[in-house]
């Protein structure tokens, strides 16, 4: 599968620092249960091209072996940003205001 040496360490950082990212924020801001996977996701990918576009740039502000930490956190909380713009469900209708459909209006309670 990876040959004898196994998975590389800088990859095994990657994903463990960018899942931590993408469920921590879950745990913030995760509303349901569905939701937890696209976070998971982004959080790493997101890490992940963090840490793509610092090698391509030469910039590294904060290494762990070979991986720069602060670029990797930094792609991985705008993926995760815009995740939450799209998967972030609105208000129930119930809660905007407005008119109620399919009610009834109740009848006051004093006498007429």
């Amino acid at each position: 599968m990876l040959g004898s040496d196994g998975l590389p360490a800088g990859l095994l950082i990657v994903v463990l620092l960018g899942s931590m990212l993408g469920l921590g924020w879950h745990a913030l801001f995760g509303r349901r249960f569905w939701q937890l996977p696209v976070y998971w996701l982004g959080g790493v990918s997101g890490f992940f091209a963090g840490t793509v576009v610092s090698g391509a740039l030469g910039w590294a502000s904060y290494r762990l072996g070979t991986v720069p930490v602060v670029e990797g956190t930094v792609g991985a909380l705008v993926l995760l940003g815009l995740l939450w713009l799209f998967v972030a469900p609105s208000a129930p209708p119930r809660q905007r205001g407005g008119r109620r459909i399919g009610r009834e209006p109740e009848p006051p309670a004093g006498k007429g």
